[in-house]
């Protein structure tokens, strides 16, 4: 399996809805931070306002918007600035199964809207994930994406039994194909995995570093497997994934100890050999320097966690 393929797995995306919007100018809505988005014009076009110095996109008929860092954002009509009404009191008053009508009695515009959250914590890929990602329906997205776009917009047009499910790998493979076409022009000034992963030799490394942490890895190791020399693979690395290639891997393996560890059933021990330490004492030492606390501690408060949202489940469940 390809890095991407293996990352995106990794991140788990769950708890997709969808939702059509049919709306007639002038409209403006607001969609605060913290959601993760997918939005698919189908009719009409519409601008794209992000929260922070970004400026304003034009958006039409076709287009695939992925919003993965969930940065708050606006979407209206036309550039022309308008107070925006938010999605969250739009969505709560329509009514359910319906399509969420607002606008005036001006030109139609349909957006068919997806809300999903990753179901993993703290991979280092959230971090490097542009706050959007646009697939233009004139250029960017293929028949292979019109199709899967089209398919969603069918589901949450006419849902029937399984809708869930056929729209949640749809999602996915959404995912997959705007990071994809991301991965083809990736700007000049990004740094991270997004930029690793499009350089094949760095990707190559990359790729080593998170199938197999337990190995013994250094800088010259790791430019081997990318067939370059110790100093142009570390300067190139650093330039690209803006950090050392012994940072990176050091965050990586206190991910993957983090994981194995809120499972609640591996010994300290066992996380330290996986990850590729050679003693306990060396791996505690270092996951409380990255960390802050010690990996039993971590480990048990995650456990404490769980069995405190069991309990709170229980009553819930018997009424």
């Amino acid at each position: 399996m390809d890095l991407l393929s293996e990352i995106v797995g990794e991140l788990r995306l769950e708890s997709v809805s969808y939702f059509r919007l049919e709306l007639t100018a002038p409209w403006a809505l607001r969609f605060p931070p913290g959601g993760r988005g997918i939005h698919i014009i189908t009719r009409g076009s519409c601008w794209l306002e992000v929260d922070g110095p970004r400026p304003p996109v034009a958006l039409t008929s076709g287009d695939l918007l992925v919003m993965p860092s969930g940065r708050g954002h606006v979407l209206r009509d036309a550039r022309k600035p308008r107070k925006a009404v938010s999605i969250e009191e739009l969505v709560r008053s329509a009514s359910p199964g319906r399509a969420v009508e607002h606008g005036g009695d001006g030109v139609p515009t349909t957006i068919v809207c997806g809300q999903f959250r990753f179901g993993t914590l703290g991979h280092p890929a959230l971090e490097a994930l542009p706050p959007v990602l646009h697939l233009r329906g004139d250029e960017g997205v293929g028949p292979f994406v019109q199709a899967h776009t089209q398919c969603i917009a069918a589901e949450v047009s006419a849902p029937a039994e399984g809708a869930a499910i056929v729209t949640a790998r749809l999602s996915d493979v959404l995912l997959v194909q705007a990071l994809r076409a991301y991965l083809r022009d990736v700007p000049a000034d990004e740094r991270g995995w997004l930029r690793g992963l499009a350089d094949p030799q760095i990707g190559r490394a990359l790729a080593r570093m998170h199938r197999n942490p337990e190995l013994d890895w250094s800088v010259l190791t790791l430019a081997q497997e990318a067939g370059m020399s110790r100093a142009a693979f570390s300067a190139r690395f650093t330039e690209q994934m803006g950090a050392s290639p012994g940072k990176y891997l050091a965050e990586w393996r206190m991910y993957r100890a983090k994981v194995r560890l809120r499972s609640g059933a591996a010994l300290v021990a066992e996380v330290a050999a996986e990850v590729g330490y050679s003693s306990e004492a060396a791996f505690s030492h270092a996951f409380k320097k990255l960390v802050g606390t010690s990996p039993s501690a971590y480990r048990d408060g995650h456990r404490e966690d769980g069995r405190r949202a069991g309990q709170g489940d229980s009553p819930r469940r018997s009424t």
